[in-house]
C-alpha cells in the first residue's frame, strides 16, 4: 500500500500561479491518499477560493506571522499524510507522475529527505537558465554522511545544497528535526545540514521535475539576496579564500555561457547584476553590525525584523 501523502503549499498573492499549479497536482497518477493543505498568509486575490476548489485544507495567518522555517513547521504539524511534500506555489509539477516519483526517492531508508530538479520556464531570462541549468542538471545525486568517513571536517556548501521550491521527507523525520526559525531564509539549507550531521542522507532527484524561475529586478535581486547572506553566514565553516574563488569561478561560466549564445544584451547588464548579488551578500554577512531600521529597508522579508 502506497503511503499517505500531504503536499504544503505556503501562498500568499498566489492566484496566477495556483492556475497553473492546482491543475497539475489534481492530475497526478497516484494510487495513495493525497492531502492539500495550504498556509495563506492573508491573500486578497483569489487564492484562497481556488485552494478550496481544489479541495485542500486551508489555514490562514497575518503576514507579521509568517516565517520560512516556522511556516513550514507549522504545516508539517498539521500535515496528516506519512510523507510530505513541499511544493512553492509558484512550482508546477512536470507529467501526472511527479508525485509517484517523488515518494519512490523515500524508499530509501538512508535518505532523510530530497528534493526536485527545477526548469527555467519558457521566458526565463538567460541569467536564471545557466542557473537551473548549473545548479539542477539532469543527474541525480545522493550526499551521504557515510562518504565523510571518520573525518570530522564541515559540510561543504555544495553539499547541504537543498530547495524547498520541491523537496520531500518523511513526516516523522520533519518533526525530529523542524526547521529553524530564527532566520530569515535558507531554512532548508539548514534543514539538510542537520540531517547528514544526524546521519541521514539528502538526495536530488533530476527525474522528479518542476517549472519554476524568477525573473527579478536589481531591487528584489538584493533583498533576496541580502536575507541570503543574513542566513547563511554561520552555515558552513568555509574559508573566505574558497568563496570568493567558487564565486569567481561561477561568474566565469555565467560569461562563457552567454558568450557562447551571443546574448551580449545580458553580457552588458552582468557587472551590475553581479555587482547587486554580491554587495547583498557581504551586506547580509555583516548584518548584526546595521541598524534595524536599515534591516527592515534592505530584506525582502521586513516582517521578521521586526519581530527578531
Amino acid at each position: 500500500m502506497l503511503p499517505s501523502v500531504s503536499i504544503l503549499l505556503l501562498t500568499f498573492q498566489g492566484e496566477k500561479y495556483l492556475k497553473e499549479t492546482l491543475p497539475a497536482i489534481a492530475a497526478q497518477n497516484y494510487n495513495g491518499r493525497v492531502e492539500i493543505l495550504a498556509i495563506d498568509s492573508g491573500s486578497t486575490d483569489q487564492s484562497v477560493n481556488l485552494l478550496h476548489c481544489y479541495g485542500a485544507n486551508v489555514f490562514v495567518i497575518s503576514q507579521s506571522e509568517f516565517g520560512h522555517g516556522k511556516t513550514r513547521n507549522l504545516a508539517v504539524k498539521k500535515a496528516s499524510g506519512e510523507i510530505v511534500v513541499f511544493l512553492s506555489q509558484d512550482a508546477c509539477p512536470v507529467g501526472t507522475c511527479w508525485l509517484q516519483k517523488a515518494v519512490s526517492v523515500l524508499e530509501n531508508q538512508d535518505v532523510g529527505a530530497a528534493f526536485a530538479r527545477q526548469l527555467p520556464r519558457p521566458n526565463a531570462t538567460p541569467l536564471e537558465r545557466f542557473f537551473h541549468d548549473t545548479m539542477y542538471g539532469p543527474k541525480s545525486r545522493l550526499v551521504s554522511p557515510l562518504r565523510r568517513g571518520k573525518t570530522n571536517r564541515p559540510f561543504t556548501r555544495e553539499e547541504i545544497f537543498f530547495s524547498n521550491v520541491c523537496s520531500m521527507a518523511r513526516r516523522d523525520v520533519c518533526l525530529r528535526f523542524p526547521f529553524n526559525e530564527s532566520i530569515v531564509m535558507s531554512e532548508d539549507q539548514f534543514f539538510a545540514r542537520d540531517l547528514l550531521c544526524h546521519g541521514l542522507g539528502i538526495a536530488y532527484a533530476a527525474q522528479v521535475k518542476v517549472l519554476h524561475s524568477h525573473s527579478y529586478d536589481l531591487k528584489t535581486l538584493f533583498q533576496r539576496n541580502f536575507d541570503s547572506g543574513a542566513s547563511i553566514t554561520h552555515l558552513t565553516q568555509s574559508e573566505p579564500w574558497r568563496d570568493l574563488r567558487k564565486a569567481a569561478q561561477f561568474v566565469g561560466k555565467e560569461v562563457r555561457y552567454l558568450y557562447k549564445r551571443k546574448n551580449w544584451r545580458t553580457l552588458l547588464l552582468l557587472p551590475f547584476y553581479e555587482v547587486t548579488r554580491f554587495s547583498a551578500l557581504f551586506l547580509g554577512a555583516q548584518h548584526k553590525r546595521l541598524p534595524r531600521r536599515w534591516l527592515r529597508k534592505l530584506s525582502q522579508h521586513h516582517h521578521f525584523w521586526t519581530e527578531n
